[in-house]
């Protein structure tokens, strides 16, 4: 619907904006050209990116059957928040982390090792939720991923998972979120979402472990 409504306002640029122009000013058909060629590239971004937006929300839906339009309104507001996660991708960055917040961290850790993933998932999520800039931050909303699908709640898990990728696409640990993520799916016998979360592991993170595995497997 964005990429639609952008098209048209797209449209309307050329033909409304320059079009009074067009008739008296022959010459600027170069320069309409030089700028339709430049929206055309924007809408094919925006295109990609929102592609992966719907991969997201369709592997949330099919994980935890959510199929009713209240549902589906709040899932589409997911994906209205990361889209905002997009555009901020090259530019966010991470904080020191106050030792109150790294104490929290390590007993959330402690309490995951023993298998306390309730009282670790409470604290995983205050680090996450609360200090999001932290330099555990990352850490901490992936093992609270963890925590959930150690507790059967698959489709929070997937959320968790898939949010470390949007929110923090250059940590150490988004490449194997989204193949937890994607083992998830496999063994619910979800394989067409699971191929689209690889897929994003390919080529986003070519380089990784993740990357080199799912390619040997697939032969590539």
């Amino acid at each position: 619907m964005k990429i639609s409504m952008l098209l048209i306002t797209g449209i309307l640029a050329v033909t409304g904006c320059w079009g009074g122009q067009w008739v008296h000013s022959p010459g600027r058909v170069e320069d309409i050209e030089t700028r339709t060629v430049q929206l055309s590239r924007s809408l094919d971004s925006l295109k990609a990116a929102t592609s992966r937006n719907e991969t997201l929300l369709r592997a949330i839906q099919a994980q935890a059957g959510m199929r009713s339009g209240d549902q589906t309104q709040n899932l589409l507001e997911l994906v209205d928040q990361l889209e905002r996660m997009l555009t901020m991708r090259n530019t966010s960055s991470t904080s020191e982390t106050p030792a109150s917040v790294q104490v929290a961290y390590d007993e959330a850790f402690r309490q995951y090792q023993q298998g306390g993933y309730s009282v670790a998932a409470e604290g995983f999520f205050e680090v996450a939720m609360v200090n999001p800039n932290a330099e555990v931050a990352d850490d901490a909303l992936y093992y609270l991923a963890l925590c959930h699908q150690s507790l059967g709640e698959t489709h929070r898990a997937i959320e968790e998972l898939t949010a470390v990728y949007y929110k923090y696409p250059m940590s150490d640990k988004a490449a194997a979120a989204l193949a937890r993520a994607a083992a998830i799916y496999s063994a619910n016998s979800a394989s067409s979402e699971m191929h689209r979360l690889e897929t994003i592991i390919l080529e986003s993170y070519p380089t990784s472990e993740e990357a080199r595995l799912i390619a040997d497997r697939r032969g590539q």
